[in-house]
């Protein structure tokens, strides 16, 4: 149309135009996007098994949020360097080299995190993996040694802190375990038997706790970009990764922050209604709905 008028009557339509966008935008506030209060700013969350992966992923997701942190691990180099990682975005962080499948140890680190904060308001336990292989290649006693390395300690972590956790105004316990638990694929017998067991223990929970204002919780992550899964995917194991992603319905692996959002509101205020859930987090490759 603006052709039609000429050249010159176009420039005028133009430069009107430009002019109106340019007050519309003076004018008209635009809507500011802001970031979910969880309401969990100076509140004292646990970590197990922070150094790397998930748990340094949800670590750094509830530092985000302002809560102070205590966290634990095993290997003292890599923790250190989570300790910085996470200070550098202005948490207060308490760590400890804990070995979480020896019950007095992770008693100690609970201790020690009550008397330095005075206080537990949350409580992510989190462990190791164990051995991979059919059922039929495991004996007795690579099963007992499994529910040592990836149940008992979420019990041990539990029973700890537990006290502390009922003299918070919202205790929150999250229990780490695996999609295994849920689609268990012929490989990972070890992992999905032993970490089943969160579930009812879980459940149970819930039960005693009625009434105390504190949820619990199991997350079970399907495979994430973590740094084991990035050398397997430049590794021998690069076509089994290639082919995990084309079954998951989402075409990829999950990214850690994913994990640890849901992590930090499971840990919130706002999901004072979430408990007895078994969550999983594996974009859509258990389908379970």
């Amino acid at each position: 149309m603006f052709f039609q008028q000429g050249y010159p009557t176009v420039l005028k339509e133009v430069f009107r135009f430009g002019t109106a966008h340019a007050w519309l935008s003076a004018t008209v506030p635009r809507r500011v996007h802001k970031r979910m209060d969880l309401g969990l700013n100076g509140k004292v969350a646990m970590v197990a098994a922070a150094s790397s992966g998930l748990g340094l992923a949800t670590a750094e997701e509830l530092a985000n949020e302002g809560c102070r942190l205590s966290i634990c691990g095993r290997d003292s180099g890599r923790l250190e360097r989570a300790v910085d990682r996470l200070r550098s975005k202005g948490a207060e962080v308490l760590a400890r080299a804990t070995d979480v499948t020896d019950c007095a140890d992770a008693a100690a680190w609970v201790a020690e995190t009550a008397e330095h904060f005075r206080c537990i308001d949350i409580l992510v336990t989190n462990c190791g993996g164990v051995a991979a292989g059919p059922p039929s290649a495991m004996t007795p006693k690579d099963f007992d040694d499994a529910f040592e390395r990836v149940l008992l300690p979420s019990i041990n972590l539990v029973t700890a802190a537990l006290p502390y956790l009922r003299r918070s105004p919202a205790g929150r316990i999250l229990m780490l375990a695996s999609e295994a638990i849920v689609r268990t694929p012929v490989h990972f017998a070890l992992s999905g038997v032993a970490r089943a067991g969160l579930v009812p223990y879980c459940h149970t929970l819930v039960q005693e706790l009625s009434g105390e204002n504190i949820t619990v919780n199991v997350l079970a992550p399907g495979a994430h970009r973590t740094a084991i899964h990035e050398a397997n995917r430049l590794g021998d194991h690069a076509g089994a990764i290639r082919a995990l992603e084309d079954r998951t319905p989402a075409r990829r692996l999950g990214d850690p922050s994913e994990f640890a959002a849901v992590a930090a509101f499971l840990a919130s205020a706002r999901a004072a209604y979430v408990s007895g859930a078994l969550i999983v987090i594996d974009g859509g490759l258990s389908a379970t709905v």
